[in-house]
């Protein structure tokens, strides 16, 4: 499971947490795969106590599915579920757009302009991790910003649902040496942060939406290539 105890001084179950959540981001536990409460403890140096909370956390978050007798797995996506999460997306994630980008600071626009500028680098390295990392920080630069809790509450849970999938289909890219999408994506996030910039708001929210439209895209091709 290529799981690892860190040193941070965190809760038992926080390291659970982080440590499962990553290792499925990275794909070591691929969706399908089983989960051992007693086998991810071991490796954490853990009791199963706080691995069992953290699979209970990540079950609420969708990013693992609980089957009595069977115990937990990743959770594959389907065409459907695909089309529902981002369906959601576009209620809620659309929502907290529009009330992040009216409190907004110039400071939060260049954030987003170093975000793309990190991921440009990371997609020139063929790094997936920092592909992935540049591309949630460009976005929660302005979500973050929601003044709503609860609307971003479930917006970075819908967010988390999707992200090891993100994840596969960045890798498979990569591997394929297929940059065509990934430059794609970084010029619809140019587009948005040059909006921001000159202070076109509906013009970023306009591209904001579209980009999720192109999301959405990438993962009907992602699950018909056999991405689960």
């Amino acid at each position: 499971m290529a799981l690892k105890r860190t040193s941070l001084p965190r809760t038992a179950e926080a390291v659970a947490l982080a440590e499962l959540r990553d290792a499925i981001v990275r794909g070591d536990l691929p969706a399908g795969a089983p989960i051992r409460q007693s086998a991810a403890a071991e490796e954490l140096g853990l009791s199963v106590i706080p691995v069992r909370e953290a699979l209970k956390t990540l079950a609420g978050e969708g990013i693992v599915t609980y089957v009595p007798q069977r115990g937990y797995t990743v959770t594959e996506l389907s065409p459907r579920s695909v089309d529902d999460i981002f369906r959601m997306r576009e209620l809620l994630e659309g929502e907290a757009e529009r009330n992040a980008s009216g409190q907004l600071r110039p400071e939060d626009v260049a954030a987003m302009r170093v975000a793309l500028d990190d991921q440009r680098a990371a997609v020139a390295a063929v790094n997936v991790p920092g592909v992935i990392a540049g591309n949630r920080r460009f976005h929660f630069a302005l979500l973050d910003h929601c003044d709503n809790e609860w609307l971003l509450r479930f917006v970075r849970q819908l967010w988390e649902a999707l992200e090891p999938h993100r994840a596969l289909s960045y890798r498979r890219a990569a591997v394929a040496g297929d940059l065509a999408r990934a430059e794609a994506i970084l010029a619809e996030h140019d587009g948005i942060v040059t909006a921001f910039e000159g202070g076109d708001t509906a013009l970023a929210l306009r591209l904001l939406a579209d980009h999720r439209s192109g999301g959405l895209a990438d993962f009907h091709r992602l699950l018909a290539s056999g991405g689960n």
